[in-house]
């Protein structure tokens, strides 16, 4: 997951900074959220004190706990709010500097690259990947790295008042890890066929409502609609195939997470039973252990997701390193826009098309270009 991360991370470019702050203000963010079961356990401690009258409680510490729980959950709130601000967008403004590049790019390469490359792949990553990208890319970075700082900033806390319910948590975590990390690995085998559905379907779509009127014309609609009946159903195949694999390894994720939290209660009551422990100690680590393993349990969405994530960038690798015709070209201002062929010859690949074509067509005259199917018409007034 770290690995696609860190991808993920460099392709947003300029943005990448803010993501950046995005994790200090996460770190910060942790600390503010311990704090306040701290500030119970420290609260039930004076309580108990007063009520076996070791140490009389006063209206002034009430109010200094009030007050510091107040700033604590103010300080949740803020640094929240600011990692927000910073990151959340990142996923949207990347993904339109990406739709520019890859317009940029795809006025630029020969002809030949789109009879090459299949319509469907090129046409969704324009549109549904990137859209894909820009709703789920940021929200994955924050659920997996801001949610392994927040645990590990409470596996710190909670190690300091018992190292071996920290030990506990710690052990918990990367057993988590590991059915995580199974998960990822059945999801980087689903990833590709995902996508290629994921582009039949486009494909297949784009196909079906540019022969509309064709099929109807034609009366051929049960023979046009096969493609798109098959794409639909492959994809219904793979996302049921996806959901049947991720459930055990789903499992065995949090069931290490909540079997760590049993035994980190478990583990406090007979320390307590020893009187190894104090009571608000206690408490606190239960307090502690309903909620410490919340940041990681959310990971299990985003093992897969993140495949999708990485399959779909090394789609748009594909693009924008395509050589592209006019390399070393630059702009250059015209005195008229006649149009003029010179003995053109052009081929699709290997394929010849037009051999050895003159015209000239003068500046605001209309030109009507004849000729059979498939004579290169459509070539002549795409170049």
């Amino acid at each position: 997951m770290f690995r696609i991360v860190n991808r993920l991370i460099q392709w947003t470019g300029k943005y990448k900074r803010r993501i950046y702050i995005g994790f200090v203000y996460a770190f910060i963010h942790s600390i503010f959220t311990a704090i306040p079961i701290m500030l119970a356990a420290n609260g039930l401690s004076a309580v108990l004190d007063d009520w076996g009258g070791v140490k009389p409680m006063e209206g002034r510490d009430i109010w200094i706990i009030l007050g510091a729980m107040i700033l604590a959950v103010l300080g949740r709130y803020l640094f929240s709010y600011l990692r927000a601000i910073t990151q959340e967008s990142v996923g949207y403004e990347a993904t339109a500097d990406e739709r520019i590049r890859l317009g940029d790019i795809l006025k630029r390469v020969s002809l030949g690259f789109f009879s090459k490359n299949n319509m469907g792949e090129l046409s969704a990553a324009a549109t549904t990947d990137l859209s894909f990208m820009e709703m789920f890319a940021m929200n994955m970075v924050n659920t997996v790295v801001n949610g392994y700082i927040t645990v590990i900033v409470l596996i710190l806390f909670l190690t300091f008042y018992s190292p071996l319910a920290g030990g506990i948590a710690l052990v918990g975590v990367l057993l988590s890890a590991l059915f995580l990390h199974l998960l990822e690995a059945r999801s980087h085998q689903n990833a590709p066929i995902h996508q290629k559905a994921q582009d039949d379907m486009v494909e297949n779509s784009i196909e079906y409502l540019r022969g509309m009127q064709v099929v109807k014309a034609f009366k051929q609609e049960g023979v046009s609609i096969a493609g798109i009946r098959k794409a639909y159903n492959d994809s219904k195949k793979i996302n049921i195939k996806i959901e049947v694999e991720y459930m055990p390894f789903n499992c065995l994720h949090l069931f290490s997470l909540k079997a760590a939290s049993i035994a980190i209660v478990a583990v406090a009551a007979m320390m307590t039973y020893n009187g190894s422990m104090e009571l608000p100690t206690m408490l606190m680590l239960d307090m502690f252990s309903f909620m410490i393993f919340g940041s990681v349990e959310a990971m299990n969405n985003a093992a897969h997701v993140l495949e999708v994530i990485d399959a779909t960038l090394d789609k748009l690798d594909g693009i924008e390193h395509a050589d592209i015709i006019d390399k070393d070209g630059k702009d250059i201002s015209l005195l008229n826009t006649d149009i003029a062929f010179r003995d053109v010859t052009f081929s699709y690949d290997k394929i010849p098309v037009l051999r050895n074509i003159s015209f000239s067509i003068p500046q605001g005259s209309t030109t009507a270009i004849v000729g059979p199917s498939g004579s290169g018409k459509t070539t002549i007034c795409n170049l």
